[in-house]
């Protein structure tokens, strides 16, 4: 293997070089006194190579490769790994970092003349920065396998989540937005919990008195009043006597709240205006706190009391990215520990508290702090859904519970495509955000069915061993699998015999291509009905059951 040059510089103007001709050179750091950060460069050639691959990407890699690229890393937003793809998907050169909690950044600049990629990794330093490792891998394994490698050198310590954090969620977001309210809730908790839902998220909404939907109108002022976190009593006029009515149902009730965000009217905006910024021109009515100056003390209290006194079953904390990463303006430990302080007091109360976290900060530094980590918005989109979900996996493996973004579709979707949301819904925990009291008998049943299916292969679909199948633009399929079956959710169906394999074990497959699948001896499970498949032919948004 060629020999690659890695250089090391620190702020004070030292240098060190090394040279490696390892698959896996991994190299150690222990930060110098009055250093404030250090940055490793590398030259890697562009030999079979297709593409760039890190956290923050939408699913898949079907994307140029770009002239430069800036990726932002830190405590709450990311994390510190950057792979450059062949077309097949081995990963060719990653560059890693085993510091997940300060700001850092990795560049990438193509460099045309040479045929190389200049990669670049810029960590700040600071008094209670512990030793890292910086690692460079060409081993040429598949990007799941390169993360696998890179997670066990972060010696994560292993986290025992509630068991609801697995329980399927009815959110309220699409279905309601800011309309939520008590009248919604006590209508939808009874046939939620019919079509197999046992844990409620009331969404943005419930903190305060106006009644409004997304739209264009809406959207400039959207967030001006969030901040204070107190229950609407407009909205919810018991609030605390309807939570335990919904509990006594058999559901878990939590709700919605962004800590960043300080509405325009709000009197915590008031209370920290002095230490709060804005980085948009539409701010959608919001001011974010600078982590770096606030004594965030009286919030973190608020939303503990907002939990521990109405009786709550965890918290949705959202929008904790929104505060970027930065090398030049260092936020990212206060971050963390402001994340800590809320999430270690939710736990505190409660031991079984529940705690969704979002998309970009579903990392594994987060496993400690969140006990769900849900895709990003997705609606009306399962392929989306399901490629998001894929990423999570990609992020943390199997060692926290994966939540799909709510399923949310119009009212006159076919039912095929409902079929298609509920099942790419299957890399993780499904949720749902339907208005359930007008639900067609088609809806229901096909709600009912995945939802059931869900609950039947719980082990497998959170404790079994998942692998992913990329073609050359997209994802083309989810696998996992135990020692008993697995399941096989596909994406593409031109993949259909390389997803299949020479596995023996029985397979459900769940069909979510665009095409209709020829498959030996396979039973059709459509709807809750065993029927052979007619011709071996797999429908569109169909189920069936592969004996290999």
């Amino acid at each position: 293997m060629d020999k690659i040059r890695i250089v090391v510089s620190y702020s004070s103007g030292h240098t060190e070089e090394f040279l490696s001709s390892e698959a896996l050179t991994k190299l150690e750091m222990r930060p110098k006194e009055n250093e404030s950060w250090l940055k490793a460069e590398i030259q890697v050639p562009l030999i079979d190579t297709f593409t760039c691959w890190h956290s923050s990407l939408l699913p898949g890699w079907a994307r140029k490769m770009l002239w430069r690229e800036e990726y932002p890393c830190g405590a709450q937003k990311n994390y510190p790994f950057y792979a450059v793809l062949s077309r097949e998907g081995a990963v060719r050169a990653a560059l890693e970092c085993t510091n997940l909690i300060d700001d850092s950044k990795i560049n990438f600049a193509m460099d045309q003349e040479r045929c190389t990629a200049h990669l670049s990794l810029l960590v700040t330093l600071t008094k209670e920065t512990l030793p890292f490792s910086i690692i460079l891998d060409r081993r040429g394994t598949s990007l799941m396998e390169a993360l696998e490698t890179w997670r066990e050198c972060l010696a994560l310590p292993k986290v025992n989540y509630p068991e609801t954090a697995y329980e399927p969620v009815f959110c309220t977001w699409y279905v309601t937005h800011g309309e939520v309210d008590q009248a919604f809730v006590e209508r939808t908790c009874p046939l939620a919990r019919e079509l197999g839902f046992s844990t409620l998220i009331v969404d943005d909404g419930w903190c305060y008195d106006e009644y409004k939907r997304v739209n264009p109108d809406t959207v400039p002022t959207w967030y001006e009043s969030v901040g204070d976190w107190d229950i609407s009593k407009v909205k919810f006029p018991d609030f605390k006597a309807h939570v335990k009515r919904m509990q006594s149902l058999g559901i878990n009730y939590m709700l919605w709240v962004a800590p960043h965000l300080l509405g325009k009217k709000s009197a915590m905006y008031q209370k920290y205006k002095e230490q709060s910024f804005s980085n948009y021109a539409d701010s959608e009515g919001y001011y974010m706190l600078d982590m770096t100056k606030a004594d965030c003390t009286p919030l973190v209290e608020k939303l503990r009391k907002l939990a521990r006194d109405n009786g709550l079953d965890g918290l949705k904390i959202d929008f904790l990215d929104i505060v970027v990463p930065s090398t030049d303006n260092p936020n990212a430990r206060k971050t963390e520990a402001f994340i800590a302080s809320i999430t270690d007091g939710l736990k505190q109360d409660n031991p079984h508290a529940l705690i969704e976290f979002r998309q970009s900060y579903a990392t594994p530094l987060m496993l400690k702090y969140g006990t769900q980590f849900r895709a990003g918005d997705a609606p009306f989109d399962w392929r989306l859904n399901f490629g998001r979900l894929v990423e999570i996996r990609l992020n943390i493996g199997n060692l926290g519970p994966v939540h799909a973004d709510p399923a949310y579709w119009a009212k006159s979707e076919l039912p095929h495509n409902i079929a298609r949301h509920m099942m790419a819904m299957l890399v993780g925990v499904p949720m749902l955000s339907m208005e359930l009291s007008t639900l067609s008998d088609v809806e229901k049943r096909l709600i009912s069915h995945y939802v059931g299916f869900y609950r039947q292969h719980k082990d497998l679909i959170n404790h079994g061993k998942w692998s992913v199948l990329f073609n050359q633009t997209e994802i083309a399929a989810a696998i996992v699998e135990d020692q008993q079956e697995r399941m096989l959710i596909l994406s593409d169906g031109y993949c259909l015999d390389e997803a299949l394999g020479n596995c023996k074990k029985q397979t459900w497959l769940m069909n979510i291509s665009d095409k209709c699948l020829a498959v030996k001896n396979a039973t059709n499970v459509l709807n809750g009905e065993c029927l052979p498949a007619p011709d071996g032919c797999i429908p569109l948004g169909g189920t069936a059951l592969v004996i290999g």
